[in-house]
């Protein structure tokens, strides 16, 4: 577990937590030809977050439209990163 997740709300009332994985960053860093995923995370675009969060979902096994047609029905996303220098509670 990386402790990265995004909430993404899609307009037809969908919610889901998506949960990148290190082959799902791998996939990001090629599709767009990143020179690190962890760098990008840090300065995200927001093409890049609805990709990765697109990747997510469909490397989870559910079925999904192609990238372009599920965007459009996308209506928020929220990016949540654990805080590594965060003490246990």
């Amino acid at each position: 577990m990386l402790g990265l997740s995004i909430t993404v709300t899609m307009d037809d009332g969908e919610q889901f937590l998506a949960e990148p994985t290190m082959g799902t960053l791998l996939r990001l860093e090629r599709h767009f030809d990143l020179p690190s995923a962890i760098n990008a995370l840090q300065d995200m675009k927001l093409e890049h977050l609805a990709w990765l969060a697109w990747e997510c979902r469909r490397h989870s096994g559910v079925t999904v439209p192609e990238y372009k047609k599920w965007s459009l029905g996308l209506l928020g996303m929220e990016f949540n990163a654990d805080d590594p220098l965060a003490e246990p509670a």
